[in-house]
């Protein structure tokens, strides 16, 4: 079966699963089309718009090149902030809250006043290599990056009365055996949410048809969780790749964003909606009903987009 025909049958299927297809497109940057949801018209509507940027501090051409791009987004969209994924800095990490590369990587690339806006920080496996806990740190320097400890949660509302809840987790910990007190603090404030928005934010991957592919760990722990407690959207990095994966067995919709300063090639699995591999980033328009996710390249054009409904 050819590729798009494949791809055609799974958007059939996925108005069962709590998602709708709202743009089919190729990986190649030459066959990206424009959006066909108008992000405009949810601008004027109670709206959370935010970006999804992962593996990114490589401090190269690319990584310029996407900022540039997120750039350029945002003078369109108004993000009210961005959400990382992890690796944020190559190859090690930093050794302290004064390291060089806070501004070599981050301060002087993401400029702009669209884009000096709150950075919401997930730590990835290249931010382990020195001084996780600095990055930490550097959040009471600039408070444009948040990040009050190696995992967090935090809370925005779409109105008053419509709120969503962000569990932001260190998986590089879970993956290496140092994840159960996480796991229990994870399970308490899932159980303790009233949010009508669930979204869980870690690196490794759920479901994944990359270089890395699932992470079993993460399969294995924290899936259940994501099932048991209605969490309607896991959104990761670690694949340098571009991904949305909708699998029958879960609930929720992976969403893949790790692009930021890196590609690698990838793979359209059995319950791949869209794979990309040229790098790029994730624009998001949170509402009541839905969640609506654009994937754009560097050019900031937009390469596919999907919605998933509210459950």
């Amino acid at each position: 079966m050819k590729r798009r025909t494949f791809i055609q049958s799974l958007v059939a299927a996925a108005g069962g699963l709590g998602g709708a297809m709202v743009l089919l497109a190729d990986d190649s940057v030459k066959n990206a089309r424009p959006s066909p949801f108008n992000t405009q018209v949810f601008i004027s509507q109670p709206t959370l718009r935010f970006m999804v940027l992962g593996d990114w501090g490589a401090g190269g051409k690319l990584q310029r090149q996407v900022a540039d791009a997120m750039l350029t987004k945002a003078k369109l969209v108004s993000p009210q902030f961005v959400l990382t994924v992890g690796d944020n800095f190559y190859p090690r990490g930093v050794r302290s809250a004064d390291d060089t590369q806070f501004k070599t990587k981050f301060e002087d690339v993401y400029v702009g006043k669209e884009l000096e806006i709150p950075w919401y920080v997930a730590l990835g496996n290249h931010d382990y290599g020195l001084n996780p806990d600095a990055q930490v740190e550097y959040g009471k320097k600039n408070t444009r990056w948040n990040m009050p400890a190696r995992y967090y949660t935090f809370t925005k509302n779409i109105t008053p009365d419509v709120s969503i809840d962000f569990f932001v987790l260190d998986t590089d910990s879970m993956k290496h055996g140092k994840g159960a007190e996480q796991l229990t603090w994870f399970k308490r404030e899932l159980e303790r949410s009233k949010a009508h928005w669930k979204i869980v934010v870690g690196h490794h991957p759920i479901r994944s048809y990359g270089a890395h592919g699932e992470e079993k760990v993460m399969v294995e722990s924290v899936k259940p969780l994501l099932d048991k407690y209605g969490v309607q959207v896991y959104i990761c990095g670690h694949e340098h790749d571009l991904q949305c994966i909708k699998n029958p067995a879960d609930k929720f919709t992976c969403i893949v964003s790790g692009g930021g300063g890196g590609s690698r090639t990838t793979s359209y699995g059995d319950y791949t909606l869209f794979a990309g591999n040229n790098g790029g980033f994730c624009f998001t328009v949170a509402t009541r009903d839905k969640f609506y996710f654009e994937w754009l390249n560097p050019k900031a054009e937009v390469v596919f987009a999907y919605s998933v409904n509210h459950f």
